[in-house]
Order: structure tokens, then C-alpha cells, then sequence
């Protein structure tokens, strides 16, 4: 928790070997907007950022350095690393901080990590996930794919999907990469790398908080359903119809038993009646985060939005439960 009393942003970046994490988080903290940003790392020879950042064969523990970045291992226990940082930080040890960036493995499932920050209650009073950053490599993206259910779970997850190497694709397999991550990952942001829109200071945007970008097409009726080469299945629901938070809760209170160990992912920014502000519902496999409310929308779209993520049928049926419990299933179209 800062000295405001509020939770610490933690970023999540993620993406399979040789996506590109090195150069973002070095871009990252070479960057004055990340100023006092702590680095947590999960294995000491996975990022090569600058042998300053990272500790050293033979080097004391987990240290800071000179730039304001703490670097430390991981090992399998996230909230040890963090609580280690916490204690660090109160007792002066170390600068105070203002985020947490941390860097998975290239063959990481990002799902365990994030089924931990919603899970653990320390965490939760003390820290808030701001935004899981997927990279995924612009020329073997999607065979990577198509190979690694890693690199599927990485890409399902995200809330941000930056696709690097763009100079060395070529104009077609860009697109088709890009066509590809659109549908698997419909609730995330897709930048594109070098590109006006993807810059460092973009990603300080807590996408997670802000819910979904709004959707379009066939997605703004009814439900949508995607499935790309056998990678994940995806179903959206926007409507505009304003419930009661607590007929929502109940409904996600049944239908959470009914799928368990089947969904990847929920996701929803939703218009309740008991609040002008919006309301965010995020879960990870069977784990949900606690409610958020907004301060308010970000823009003039004000309707519910709700994704649901599997790698089978799961989506759908999930979906088609959802607004049967909620008594607002849309007419055929």
C-alpha cells in the first residue's frame, strides 16, 4: 500500500521466449514515467535487460539499485516476494515505490500467478493488478500458437496483447497474426509494436480497471463466438439493460460450480442500478477478484459487457447459462 493508503499498481508482463520482454521492460525503466517502479523477476538468467538490473552470480540478495529498480527471484511464491519487498520498503531499506513490474518466464502460464494475486488477502489490501501484458512475436506468433498451450494461456489472459517484431513480418502475416489475437483475446487491447498507438506511457493505462474496450459488429447483439485453429473459444454479451449488483452476484454464484476447472477467463464492465459507476468483474479459472467500482465511464458507452474464455464449448455454454440466469437472453438474429 502506498502512503496514500492506496493499493500498488502491479503489472504483469508475460509472453513466450523470445517475444520481447527484455527490450520492453528495459524500454519500460529506461522511461522517466516509471520512475520508481520495482521489478520483480522470476529467474535471474531469463531477462538480459542491463547487468545492472539483474543480480549477478555471486551477488548478495535482491538489492536495489541505483536507478530505483528492485530486482529479486521469484521462486514459486509470489506473495512472499511481494510481502519481502513490502517489509523492505516500510522499514527504509529501500525506496519508497509506486508500482510492482513483474516479468514471467517465457514458458510461464500466467494463470496460477493471477489466480494468486486475486486469491491472497494480504495482497489484495495492499497491492491491485493493473494490467497483464502479453507479448507475442510478430513473425512466429502464430505458430508459437499453435504449439505452446503456454503461449495460448498467455494471449487468453492478457489485457494487453502487444505484438513486437512487426518490422520483420511481412504485411500479410501481421494481419493474419493480428486477425488471429483479435479473436482469440476479443476483451484485450491490441497494439501494435513501433506503431503511434504503442508506446510505454500507453501502458501505464490500468486497462484491468477499465474493463473492456467496446465491442463491435455481430458482438453488440447477443453473444459471438470464435474459434481459431483450435486455440480458445470465446463468447461476448453486451446489453443495456440495468440490473441489481446483487441478482448479478447470484447469477455468477451458480454458474461458477457449474464450469469449474472449464473457463479461463471472465471478464465484465457492467451498469448496475445500485451505482452510476461502472463495475468491474474479473476472474481467472474458478478464482474471482473482488468487485471494483469505477469513478466512472470512460466513455460515452455506457452498456454492459461480459467475455467468457475457454479452450472448448465452455464459453458458450457459460454464456447462454449467464443470460438465461439473468432473464435477458437476446432474440435470435
Amino acid at each position: 500500500m502506498s502512503a496514500d493508503g492506496a493499493p500498488i499498481p502491479i503489472m504483469l508482463v508475460t509472453g513466450f521466449l523470445g517475444a520481447g520482454k527484455t527490450t520492453l521492460i528495459g524500454q519500460m525503466l529506461d522511461n522517466p514515467s516509471y520512475a520508481g517502479s520495482a521489478l520483480l523477476v522470476n529467474e535471474v538468467g531469463e531477462i538480459g535487460i542491463d547487468q545492472d538490473l539483474l543480480m549477478r552470480a555471486g551477488s548478495p540478495p535482491p538489492q536495489l539499485l541505483a536507478n530505483g529498480c528492485v530486482c529479486c527471484v521469484m521462486n514459486d511464491d509470489l506473495g512472499l516476494a511481494l510481502r519481502d519487498l513490502d517489509l523492505r520498503r516500510r522499514e527504509g531499506s529501500i525506496p519508497p515505490f509506486t508500482r510492482v513490474i513483474v516479468e514471467t518466464t517465457g514458458v510461464a502460464d500466467p494463470a496460477p500467478i493471477l489466480t494468486r494475486l486475486i486469491a491472497d488477502g494480504w495482497i489484495q489490501q495492499n497491492f491491485v493488478l493493473s494490467a497483464v501484458i502479453t507479448l507475442v512475436d510478430g513473425v512466429l506468433g502464430a505458430k508459437t500458437l499453435e504449439t505452446y498451450s503456454e503461449a495460448v494461456s498467455q494471449v487468453a489472459h492478457a489485457d494487453v496483447l502487444l505484438v513486437s517484431k512487426a518490422d520483420l513480418a511481412t504485411p500479410d502475416g501481421l494481419d493474419q497474426l493480428c486477425a488471429l489475437l483479435s479473436a482469440s483475446a476479443p476483451h484485450a487491447k491490441l497494439l501494435v509494436a513501433n506503431s503511434e498507438a504503442a508506446t510505454v506511457e500507453t501502458l501505464l493505462t490500468p486497462f484491468r480497471l477499465h474493463g473492456l474496450p467496446p465491442m463491435s459488429g455481430s458482438a453488440s447483439l447477443g453473444h459471438d463466438h470464435h474459434h481459431h485453429q483450435g486455440l480458445v473459444q470465446t463468447a461476448s454479451w453486451r446489453f443495456d439493460e440495468r440490473l441489481a449488483w446483487p441478482v448479478i452476484a447470484q447469477a455468477f454464484d451458480e454458474l461458477v460450480p457449474r464450469y469449474r476447472g472449464r473457463l479461463m477467463r471472465i471478464k465484465g464492465l457492467l451498469a448496475v442500478s445500485d451505482t452510476n459507476r461502472p463495475v468491474v468483474v474479473d476472474a481467472v479459472q474458478d478464482i474471482f477478484h473482488p468487485p471494483r467500482l469505477l469513478d466512472g465511464w470512460s466513455s460515452e458507452d455506457q452498456s454492459s459487457r461480459i467475455v467468457m474464455i475457454s479452450r472448448d464449448a465452455a464459453s458458450a455454454e457459460a454464456m447462454a447459462d449467464i443470460q438465461r440466469l439473468l432473464d435477458m437472453v437476446p432474440a435470435a438474429h
